[in-house]
C-alpha cells in the first residue's frame, strides 16, 4: 500500500535509515520506480576484457538492450579498432552474428544463452516480479532463469547469481556477476563496472564509459 510513497524516496533517505521494503529501497537507489517503468532501453559504450583458456581478449563495445525484448551489441578488438567490428543482434524471433554487412543465424544453444545472458538486465532494472527472501532479492521472468540479488548498504545491487545454459548445449555455466561504481543518465544509476565469473573463474568483465537511457 505503501509501494508508490516508497518509489518515491530518493537515495538520500535511503543512506538516512529510512525504513523501506528492500525491493522498494533498490529500486529507489536506482532512480526510483517510476523512472524504472519508464526505461525503455539502455545502452553504453565501454571496454570489455574476455578471459579465455588460451588469451585474453580486449574489446571496444557498443550495446543497445530493450529489457527483455532484444539487444545489440557491436564488439571490436582494441587493436583492429572499430572498423572491425561484428554485432550480436538477439530478437524475439532468434539471434543472430552480422561482420561486414552479412547477418549469420547463430546455432540455437548460443541463442539461448545469449538472451539469458542479456535477460540479466531486464531483471538488474527490476522488469520482472522481484521479492526479498532474507537477504536476497529474487526474480523469474518467463523463458529465462531465475536470478539472485545481494545489494549493499545503499540498497543498489551488489552481486547476482544467475545459471544460464552453455553455449554449446553442454552443462549449464554457474555464473556470479558482480557490481561497482556508478553511471548515471536521465536520472537512473547504474553501475560503472560489471564482472562475471563462470563456475568460480573470472570470464568478463564491462567497464562503462558512456550511459545511455531510452524513456518512453
Amino acid at each position: 500500500m505503501f509501494g508508490g510513497a516508497l518509489a518515491l524516496l530518493p537515495a538520500a533517505a535511503i543512506g538516512r535509515g529510512a525504513i523501506v521494503d528492500p525491493v522498494a529501497r533498490t529500486a529507489a537507489a536506482m532512480g526510483g520506480q517510476h523512472l524504472l517503468d519508464r526505461v525503455a532501453a539502455i545502452g553504453w559504450l565501454g571496454a570489455a576484457e574476455v578471459v579465455t583458456p588460451e588469451k585474453t581478449l580486449r574489446l571496444g563495445v557498443e550495446t543497445r538492450i530493450e529489457p527483455f525484448v532484444r539487444a545489440r551489441s557491436n564488439s571490436w578488438v582494441m587493436t583492429e579498432g572499430v572498423a572491425k567490428a561484428r554485432s550480436l543482434i538477439i530478437e524475439p524471433t532468434g539471434g543472430w552474428m552480422e561482420r561486414d554487412g552479412k547477418r549469420t543465424a547463430l546455432p540455437a544453444h548460443q541463442a539461448r544463452h545469449e538472451r539469458e545472458q542479456y535477460g540479466l538486465y531486464g531483471y538488474m532494472l527490476m522488469r520482472a516480479p522481484t521479492a526479498a527472501a532474507g537477504d536476497r532479492l529474487l526474480a523469474a521472468h518467463p523463458g529465462l532463469p531465475p536470478v539472485s540479488f545481494e545489494t549493499g548498504p545503499d540498497g543498489r545491487l551488489s552481486t547476482a547469481t544467475y545459471t544460464v545454459f552453455a553455449p554449446d548445449g553442454g552443462e549449464v555455466i554457474q555464473e556470479r556477476f558482480t557490481f561497482d561504481g556508478t553511471v548515471n543518465d536521465k536520472g537512473l544509476r547504474w553501475p560503472r563496472r560489471l564482472r562475471i565469473a563462470q563456475n568460480g573463474v573470472p570470464f568478463f568483465t564491462l567497464v562503462i564509459d558512456r550511459f545511455m537511457v531510452e524513456l518512453h
